[in-house]
């Protein structure tokens, strides 16, 4: 019957592309979340510049995506952004190996999850460009472009996660260099 209840606000789409859009709004909240969390712990280092950027970009691409889904009468669901960032925070959770101090890994991790993140948020956005002719709110300009910032973002990721598994993995003490 919830579910039911929570989808009751879908105008021009269907069920199925609703469903779709609330999950990755709750995915773009677990994200941001994510990225916020990992410039607050590499505070004054070169991965906080890289992520600073990231993090404002992906903030616009939320924002975009609400917008997008208002076009086509979609709400997002408060339930499954909250369980997107409590999500996030049970992630943390992982075991490193140490009790209090995180480990060198974690940057690594860290920076996995926020690339696989980018990429859903890019497999989103070419869903939504493929779906574009049948559907009146989609604008295929806009789509474009966020494929491509969505691209720049996963590049920029993955070359800050090769520094961050350098600096892990290759000698004791060195991600004071991150």
């Amino acid at each position: 019957m919830k579910e039911h209840t929570e989808h009751r606000d879908v105008g021009q789409v269907d069920r199925p592309l609703a469903v779709y859009l609330r999950d990755h709004f709750a995915g773009a909240t677990a994200g941001l979340a994510l990225v916020r969390r990992c410039r607050r712990e590499h505070a004054g280092t070169p991965l906080d510049t890289t992520l600073a950027g990231i993090e404002a970009q992906i903030d616009e691409d939320r924002r975009s995506l609400e917008d997008t889904m208002a076009r086509l009468g979609v709400r997002p669901s408060g339930l499954k952004s909250a369980l997107g960032s409590l999500g996030e925070t049970v992630g943390r959770l992982k075991g490193n190996g140490r009790i209090i101090s995180p480990s060198p890994s974690s940057p690594v991790v860290e920076l996995e999850g926020l690339a696989a993140g980018i990429l859903t948020k890019r497999n989103l956005w070419r869903s939504l460009r493929a779906a574009a002719p049948t559907q009146s709110g989609l604008d295929t300009a806009e789509l474009d472009t966020l494929i491509e910032r969505a691209t720049s973002q996963l590049e920029s990721v993955l070359a800050a996660h090769e520094e961050a598994a350098r600096a892990a993995f290759a000698a004791p003490g060195a991600l004071a260099n991150l």
